[in-house]
């Protein structure tokens, strides 16, 4: 309790604040943040635990869309706690999107927590997340951590009356420093306002096709710079400044650049970052989020990447890792704790989806992900 009045004041990290929280309840992951509900955005967000990077950045760009948990607890009362358990049975999960397709395949099955805060459109909420192979929370836990949660929600009056919500907590740099895949944050003028290290290798390598040249992407060859530019229009990341605005913004699309003296390519993954529908977790102004796949670079196959080369979900990516990994598709099952016949339904998807129609096909193709 001590730390979660030292974290509103500055004197400890949040993250420092939450662990204690987070080992006494033996958690899978635990989480603090703070909404604008009104504006629809992340004020600031503090998670403690051992999931993957990547589960932020799909959350934030996709998933929240579809939280049954969210909506839940948004519509309770400040203080009221609220136990999943209680409102979304086994048959429920068996058959969620959400569930099935971001949570599960992350790690995660569980959850209890409560609306600390709401005053106005601000409103703040704390939850405790318990893994896959985890017993849900107890009655005796919900109680314990109700009276917990009484001076966290103290803390955090205390913390948004100061000016330390003015340093932006929502900011991704510090989730996406940790992502594996090579990836950046550029507008629509190809303006770079994050790399992280994986990508800064590619782009400062000797044989590279794209470029950080005074802080702008850009191509090497001329008439992919353009391809570029009109990749990034596809995304309409402004409204109302385009010539002949008929087509529909696309939220992603794919760039394929010529390598020197090969037959291969390096792909690039354009995703949009929409403020309005993507938390604000990235900032207020839209942005577009490249992944580059260059396939000289070989490495172990990454689920975050196979997603964004054919549009999968979590679960289908991870699915279709595990068997080119040489994983049976029941051990994977047992893995994330769903039935064979779960997974056997997604590996349709996964085909449909890769064109493939056979697993040995699909390993094929994930070997040569794409030149």
């Amino acid at each position: 309790m001590a730390g979660f009045h030292a974290a509103a004041a500055g004197a400890v990290d949040w993250g420092q604040a939450l662990r204690p929280l987070h080992e006494t309840f033996g958690l899978w992951v635990t989480q603090l943040f703070g909404m604008d509900i009104g504006a629809g955005s992340i004020l600031f967000s503090f998670e403690v635990g051992d999931t993957q990077p990547e589960a932020f950045v799909d959350f934030a760009r996709v998933w929240h869309r579809y939280d049954p948990r969210t909506l839940k607890s948004f519509g309770m009362g400040e203080g009221e706690w609220m136990n999943c358990r209680e409102h979304f049975d086994d048959a429920f999960v068996e058959r969620d999107p959400f569930y099935q397709q971001f949570l599960i395949p992350y790690g995660g099955r569980w959850a209890s927590g409560t609306k600390l805060v709401h005053d106005g459109s601000f409103v703040a909420i704390v939850g405790l997340l318990r893994g896959v192979h985890s017993r849900p929370f107890s009655k005796a836990e919900d109680r314990l951590g109700q009276r917990l949660a009484r001076h966290l929600a103290e803390a955090v009056r205390s913390y948004r009356s100061t000016l330390l919500l003015s340093s932006r907590a929502a900011d991704a740099a510090a989730v996406l420093e940790r992502v594996s895949s090579p990836l950046l944050l550029i507008d629509e003028q190809r303006r770079i306002h994050y790399a992280n290290p994986a990508v800064q290798r590619i782009l400062s390598d000797e044989g590279a096709v794209v470029v950080d040249r005074a802080g702008k992407l850009q191509a090497i060859d001329p008439d992919d710079d353009t391809r570029l530019l009109l990749a990034l229009r596809e995304l309409r990341l402004s409204r109302d400044s385009y010539l002949g605005e008929a087509g529909a913004p696309q939220e992603r699309t794919t760039l394929r650049l010529q390598l020197p003296a090969s037959h291969l390519h390096l792909n690039l993954y354009l995703f949009a970052l929409r403020p309005e529908a993507s938390l604000g977790a990235f900032g207020q102004a839209p942005l577009a989020m490249a992944l580059l796949h260059d396939p000289r670079q070989r490495l172990d196959l990454d689920p975050f990447m196979v997603a964004a080369a054919f549009d999968l979900t979590p679960a289908e990516s991870q699915l279709a890792v595990g068997l080119a990994r040489g994983i049976a598709i029941g051990d994977l099952a047992a893995q994330r704790g769903v039935s064979v016949e779960t997974l056997r339904s997604q590996l349709k998807s996964v085909f449909q989806k890769t064109g493939t129609g056979r697993q040995s096909e699909l390993v094929s193709l994930l070997a040569t992900l794409p030149e």
